[in-house]
């Protein structure tokens, strides 16, 4: 009597081949996809790069900017000089860093950079135009028949240089400038009033650079 409990074969337990290939594919990753991803650029570094590039060309963007904001501030709103030269002697002295304001009329009793002869000048505007200026022999300064109100105590001499005669009229759109120490005559005394488009604007700041 054969036992009713039979072994299962190997036929029984062997799998389809469709199922054991199915199988197969979901296990083992196709070959050209896997070639795929080795040839493909890493996604992460590529970002990396553009946004580093991206960074840079926006960092020159800004510094050429900046560039030419300073440049446009310093040529056509400041003026920066170094004065050299004791003709504003006590107020402003040799050596000090002078920065004026360009979009700023001259205004009567201002210190002014101005241009004479292609060379930046500094001076005190004591005449407007039309004022009348006038020199006296003994070194008296009177504008419009008044002493003008100023912090300068050396004697206002003419200059034995020039032709100029006084009274003097300032002419419109120009300024009569002298120096704050007097004795020095290279002002309006010996050249005449000033043009107003010479004028490079009203000392704004002035940094002392030496300590005598």
């Amino acid at each position: 009597m054969s036992d009713s409990k039979t072994q299962p074969t190997q036929a029984d337990t062997a799998l389809p081949e469709k199922e054991t290939d199915v199988l197969t594919a979901e296990i083992t990753p196709d070959k050209t996809e896997q070639d795929a991803e080795k040839k493909a650029p890493n996604k992460k570094q590529t970002k990396k790069k553009k946004t580093t590039a991206q960074l840079l060309i926006g960092f020159l963007i800004k510094l050429a900017v900046i560039a030419l904001a300073v440049w446009m501030l310093f040529t056509f709103v400041l003026g920066l000089v170094i004065h050299y030269g004791n003709n504003m002697h006590p107020a402003i002295r040799d050596g000090d860093l002078i920065i004026s304001l360009r979009v700023q009329r001259p205004y009567l009793n201002a210190a002014v950079l101005y241009e004479h002869d292609g060379k930046m000048c500094l001076g005190r505007v004591v005449g407007m135009p039309g004022n009348t200026i006038d020199i006296s022999d003994e070194g008296a300064l009177t504008v419009n028949g008044t002493a003008p109100a100023e912090e300068v105590f050396y004697p206002t001499h003419r200059c034995d240089t020039s032709d100029i005669s006084y009274p003097y009229t300032v002419g419109e759109d120009q300024v009569f400038i002298l120096n704050d120490f007097r004795s020095d005559t290279s002002d309006s005394r010996m050249f005449g009033a000033v043009s107003m488009k010479d004028v490079k604007g009203p000392v704004l700041l002035m940094l002392r650079r030496r300590s005598f």
